[in-house]
C-alpha cells in the first residue's frame, strides 16, 4: 500500500520574484544584464561564426574574430538580435554592427 505525499503548501514554496515583474521589463533587464556578462560567448551572423566576445566595453562588444582570431571587431550592443545565455551565443546584425577594427596588443 502506498500512501500519496501531500503536496507542500504555498507557504513553504520559494518566492517567484519573476512574476511580480511585468513581461517587457524582465526581457530589458534580462537583455542588458546579459550583454554586459557575454564574455566568451561565440558570435554568429547570417553568414555564420565571427568570433568570440573577448571584452565588453559599454555598450560596445570586442570581437575576436578571423580564422586565427587575429582581428578585433568593435561591434554595437544594438547590433545583437539575439542572446542565449545557455549556449553562450549571440546573434548579430554584422553589417550595421561593425563600428570600427583594433590591432590586437
Amino acid at each position: 500500500m502506498t500512501i500519496a505525499a501531500e503536496p507542500p503548501s504555498r507557504l513553504s514554496m520559494p518566492a517567484a520574484r519573476d512574476r511580480d515583474v511585468p513581461h517587457a521589463r524582465r526581457r530589458a533587464f534580462d537583455r542588458a544584464y546579459w550583454l554586459g556578462h557575454c564574455e566568451g560567448y561565440r558570435v554568429d551572423g547570417a553568414g555564420g561564426r565571427i568570433g568570440f566576445v573577448e571584452e565588453v566595453r559599454g555598450p560596445v562588444l570586442v570581437v575576436r574574430a578571423g580564422r586565427l582570431g587575429r582581428r578585433l571587431l568593435l561591434m554595437s550592443g544594438d547590433s545583437v538580435a539575439f542572446i542565449v545565455p545557455r549556449e553562450q551565443r549571440l546573434w548579430v546584425d554584422a553589417e550595421r554592427g561593425v563600428l570600427a577594427t583594433e590591432q590586437p596588443a
